[in-house]
């Protein structure tokens, strides 16, 4: 039997074997948990892997993080997993703003999906590499907290990717090809000011207002903007204004993201972050500590591993095979969309015929040199070890992540078929990496390369260093 039979095995299992992983992502929809809350889906999960054979482990400190471990032996694959949802986006699969709960959470970013896909691209993984005896391991990693971009920095701390070659990831959305852009490195802070209550009308000399601190920060880091580089990104709310406005409020806190396009970036932004912070205390005769909630890297593209990926993605996953039913309601959610918002995602997609609804047909790599300006914790991994991460249509195109209606997709036909296409090209991946040994040598050569020796740390310890 020739390699190419014996990988075709993979997207025949994976065509056979997809029912009970699509009703576990299903479930996992229809019970989203916050970050750091994902304990039903971690049941979920770890009994599902483990009654297929896997070997789980966890490590305390961190209750929704798991590994589940199958194989022996070189070389070591892990495949990033996550499974928190989003707050406020809960939404029934209609083409209409109709949230199941009001204000309760959803799966606006499809990782009801981007966990089982995996899991199915392991599972697959496991059969046959045991049918062909074929030597390797292959890692699901089940990583929290995604949305706070701290589960994956969390888990290198407790030593869980030690001792893997390589990791894959993949992440739903409105067109499918491999990615080889720059998503930004974070640090999440928040700032609290501590003043002196007073009455504010009868003796306001008395008071040194925490809330007039954290609206000078604020107006100090607005005029950071003008003198930021074009990647860089500030973000805040005010988590705490005070009690009463007749009392000068003795605290006040704000909370701020920051972003750029590199770890070394984000260090010169945070340092006049926290000038501007203690500015605005001296100015206010207050004063400010912080506290780092978490943050991530950028992420690190690893071309030769790309290549392998982007190989699978189009030459073995192929299409997802959207059908009339799924073009339809395509149809129907990108009516709730502004015209603009389309054309937006139209334009640096080439895509003909009914992949302008829902895209089908993987696309080759098309954004190389390019920043998204969000962030993902897989940029923490990215920067242990090669890594590579692909993109897969699971709702229309111009939906953005984040939004009923990718709840809504995440639900549906739509989102289960995109999951599908994504597992086959990461397990036909994972083949060809076991296969070929010059595929985890090139990879790490370039990755030694790219991050030119500096090992990797938390980015709270980079930052505060």
């Amino acid at each position: 039997m020739n390699a190419a039979v014996d990988k075709k095995a993979l997207a025949t299992w994976i065509d056979k074997n997809k029912k009970p992983f699509e009703d576990l992502a299903l479930e996992i929809w229809e019970k989203p948990e916050m970050a750091h809350e994902e304990k039903e889906a971690v049941r979920l999960q770890t009994a599902f892997l483990e009654k297929r054979g896997f070997r789980v482990t966890q490590k305390e400190g961190l209750p929704t993080a798991f590994m589940a471990e199958w194989g022996t032996g070189g070389p070591v694959v892990g495949i990033l997993g996550e499974y928190d949802a989003l707050a406020g986006l809960s939404q029934a699969v209609t083409a209409k703003c109709a949230p199941v709960v009001p204000d309760a959470p959803g799966h606006g970013c499809g990782h009801n999906l981007l966990g089982v896909g995996c899991m199915l691209a392991a599972c697959a993984v496991k059969e046959i590499f045991a049918a062909q005896n074929i030597a390797g391991t292959v890692r699901y990693y089940g990583c929290p907290a995604e949305e706070q971009l701290t589960g994956k920095g969390e888990m290198a701390k407790l030593g869980y990717f030690q001792g893997t070659d390589l990791s894959l990831a993949w992440h739903p959305g409105d067109h499918t090809s491999v990615s080889d852009s720059v998503m930004t490195a974070l640090v999440s802070a928040k700032f609290k000011f501590k003043g002196k209550a007073a009455h504010a009308g009868g003796s306001p000399e008395a008071g040194r207002s925490a809330l007039d601190a954290v609206e000078l920060m604020n107006v100090g880091a607005n005029y950071v903007r003008e003198h930021m580089i074009d990647q860089d990104r500030l973000h805040y709310v005010i988590t705490n204004g005070g009690l009463a406005p007749n009392i000068v409020p003795s605290d006040a806190e704000v909370w701020y993201y920051a972003r750029a396009p590199h770890d070394g970036e984000l260090r010169s932004l945070w340092n006049r972050l926290v000038n501007v912070a203690q500015g605005a205390a001296m100015m206010t005769e207050t004063q400010v500590s912080h506290h780092i909630l978490g943050g991530c890297y950028n992420t690190l593209a690893n071309r030769r591993l790309n290549k392998a990926l982007e190989e699978n993605l189009i030459s073995f996953a192929g299409s997802a095979g959207f059908d009339a039913e799924d073009l339809k309601f395509g149809r129907e959610i990108q009516a709730t969309l502004p015209k603009d918002q389309i054309e937006a995602s139209l334009a640096k997609l080439s895509l003909e015929g009914d992949d302008r609804i829902l895209d089908s047909t993987p696309l080759p790599c098309f954004d190389t040199g390019t920043f998204i300006m969000g962030s993902t914790d897989v940029g923490d991994v990215a920067n242990m070890m090669p890594t590579s991460l692909l993109w897969g249509a699971t709702w229309p195109v111009g939906v953005v992540a984040h939004s009923w209606q990718a709840t809504a997709c995440t639900g549906s036909a739509i989102g289960l078929k995109g999951m599908i296409q994504a597992s086959k090209a990461l397990a036909g991946c994972i083949y060809d990496i076991a296969k070929d040994a010059s595929i985890v040598s090139e990879a790490k050569e370039e990755f030694a390369q790219r991050r030119e020796g500096r090992k990797y740390c938390p980015i709270e310890d980079l930052l505060q260093a």
